[in-house]
């Protein structure tokens, strides 16, 4: 029988994600062909990315996970097939971990090479287990999981002041690209499919783009639950405490 459930291995990578958010360590996905990873590889988030590239070097696998930034000229960022591949796992996350998931789109005016450059200028600012890939043929797309709202916005404000004063270079000269920037995020209480999403971000991305001089648009105001996104285990923690309050109360009377 043919049951469209994540396996008990792929719940279990998803829970070594999330309790690896709690450590200064670097959780890279070993992808292959299915939409569930081969495997999860835990790095000390110490490391230098160049001894951290030859490490990942070394493993023979069909689908080499991707460093989140782009280190040399020369190497192409995840394209778009990708990033649909990835944000359909992240949805599914979404729905596991109860764990909001958002989705920065970046557009800069010029050709694609500009993307690229883009992506090594944003590097300091990526976080530990965020996706970057190419978006159209002057863009990018970063997935920001467990990320809401007011946190997207912000990390979109800091990469624009970021992308605002890099030297991009074009031909022999020097340019400086217009930006647009759209956000959208789901949340625990309005799951989503990825394609949504994906419509959702770009309709932000073109209102952005509308309205000029480096605009930042979002799909949502901020919301009171934005703050209230909690585990499995604090919500039984939270369901316990009223409990506890009421046997104390019964035993004193």
């Amino acid at each position: 029988m043919n049951r469209k459930v994540p396996s008990d291995t792929a719940l279990l990578y998803r829970s070594l994600e999330e309790q690896a958010r709690q450590h200064p360590v670097r959780a890279i996905r070993l992808t292959g062909k299915g939409p569930e990873p081969l495997g999860l590889l835990l790095i000390d988030d110490t490391i230098p990315a160049s001894e951290m590239a030859s490490v990942l070097a070394g493993l023979r696998f069909t689908d080499q996970p991707r460093t989140a930034s782009v280190e040399k000229n020369d190497e192409k960022l995840p394209d778009q097939a990708w990033l649909r591949q990835q944000l359909a796992v992240e949805m599914d996350r979404v729905r596991q971990t109860r764990l909001p998931c958002a989705l920065l789109l970046i557009t800069l005016s010029g050709a694609s090479p500009l993307a690229e450059q883009g992506a090594r200028a944003l590097a300091p600012c990526l976080h530990p287990g965020d996706l970057l890939s190419g978006f159209q043929k002057d863009g990018l797309a970063l997935i920001m999981p467990g990320t809401t709202v007011g946190k997207a916005r912000k990390r979109a404000e800091e990469m624009r002041a970021t992308l605002r004063n890099t030297a991009f270079a074009k031909g022999t000269g020097a340019v400086t690209p217009s930006l647009s920037l759209g956000i959208a995020v789901c949340h625990a209480y309005d799951t989503m499919a990825a394609e949504q999403l994906l419509a959702l971000a770009e309709a932000e991305l073109t209102r952005a783009a509308t309205m000029g001089h480096d605009t930042i648009c979002q799909n949502a105001a901020v919301r009171s639950e934005d703050s209230c996104q909690v585990t499995v285990e604090e919500r039984a923690q939270l369901w316990m405490q009223p409990r506890k309050a009421s046997r104390a109360a019964g035993m004193a009377a």
